[in-house]
């Protein structure tokens, strides 16, 4: 820690009086006797640029031309005070610099380092919310086709149940009931045939009968059933077009699962990459802050060496501002309390240089 003594001074405002002897140097100054040794002393004014008369300038006056108020119009020089105060100056330990810079470099290291893992975690998040969109998207598209689906099941399911009740009809005996009128005739016909050109008892005659006229109770049933098994069968085109469109929509649907799959095991993949690199982001960041506390400690360090280079200038400063403001009494308290406190050190045997 280097020191040196700077000082002060202070411009204060003319006198009020001139003594007999200042107006006999003026007398004679005027008249151009004034020597060396009687020539007031001129300080070296701080802050200040006032013209110095030119030689000569009093060579044409006489002992008449002195102005009566002398005080007015010749002004006394303006007192100067100094104070001085010791200046310390930053001391730069080589060997904590280097750790300093050293430390800073590796900061910079390792914010490079947890810059390209932030990059690298932006940019799998970034996949990932991609990802996530186009899946919620075929998700949609499932939904969308799973109602359609639905609908076509329901506008298939009365032909179907229509259907099912014509097949489940069995009313007409043995012979169960016909598909047709024409076929029920022919039915009825081989029956009559058979009582008329076979021999056959009492018994199997009225049972031939019986069914016969069974047969003949059908017969509105029979047609009833024939109109309606026509128009099923104008509705069987229309349930086969129903039905491919299931097909296919069927088709759809699996290569949206087989699309759905593939990208949850990308969404998982990318989640695991992104935990490892939360992990790394972590620790780069653990390292980084250990590396700010580091040379946060060594900044310390070389704060506490440059303690009194601060609080010197503290005290610089609040010089001049009292310097500037004229205070010549809060100054010299200052001066002196600054000088002592600085000795103190001197006594107590405290090292430092002087420059």
């Amino acid at each position: 820690m280097g020191v040196e003594v700077v000082g002060f001074e202070m411009a204060l405002a003319p006198a009020e009086t001139v003594t007999e002897k200042e107006n006999s140097v003026l007398h004679e100054k005027g008249n151009g006797k004034l020597d060396k040794e009687s020539e007031p002393y001129q300080p070296i004014k701080f802050g200040t640029h006032e013209e110095q008369p030119a030689k000569g300038e009093g060579n044409g006056l006489v002992d008449g031309e002195v102005p009566k108020d002398v005080v007015d119009e010749w002004p006394a020089p303006k007192q100067i005070h100094y104070f001085y105060f010791v200046r310390y100056r930053p001391f730069d330990d080589p060997k904590l610099k280097a750790e300093l810079d050293k430390a800073d470099k590796d900061i910079q290291k390792k914010n490079q380092s947890r810059f390209q893992i932030l990059e690298k975690l932006r940019a799998k998040r970034l996949e990932k919310s991609e990802l996530a969109n186009q899946l919620k998207t075929l998700t949609n598209d499932n939904r969308h086709y799973n109602t359609i689906l639905d609908e076509k099941k329901r506008e298939i399911e009365p032909l179907l149940q229509e259907m099912s009740k014509l097949r489940s009809t069995n009313s007409g005996g043995r012979y169960g009931l016909c598909s047709s009128e024409e076929e029920l005739n022919d039915l009825i016909y081989s029956l009559q045939y058979c009582i008329q050109h076979e021999s056959l008892s009492l018994t199997e005659e009225k049972q031939i009968l019986k069914e016969i006229k069974q047969l003949e109770g059908t017969r509105e049933k029979v047609i009833a059933n024939a109109a309606a098994r026509a128009k099923l069968q104008e509705s069987l085109g229309q349930k086969e077009a129903i039905q491919g469109q299931v097909k296919l929509m069927g088709v759809d649907l699996d290569g949206i699962k087989k699309e759905k799959q593939a990208l949850y095991s990308k969404i998982q993949k990318l989640e695991s990459e992104i935990k490892i690199l939360q992990v790394d982001l972590e620790t780069a960041t653990n390292e980084r802050d250990k590396f700010f506390d580091s040379i946060k400690k060594l900044r310390s360090k070389r704060d506490a060496v440059n303690a009194h280079f601060y609080q010197n200038r503290t005290t610089t400063t609040d010089a001049k501002k009292l310097a500037a403001e004229k205070d010549v009494k809060a100054l010299e308290e200052l001066s002196h309390r600054e000088v002592c406190w600085r000795l103190t050190f001197l006594l107590l045997g405290t090292a430092y240089v002087a420059f």
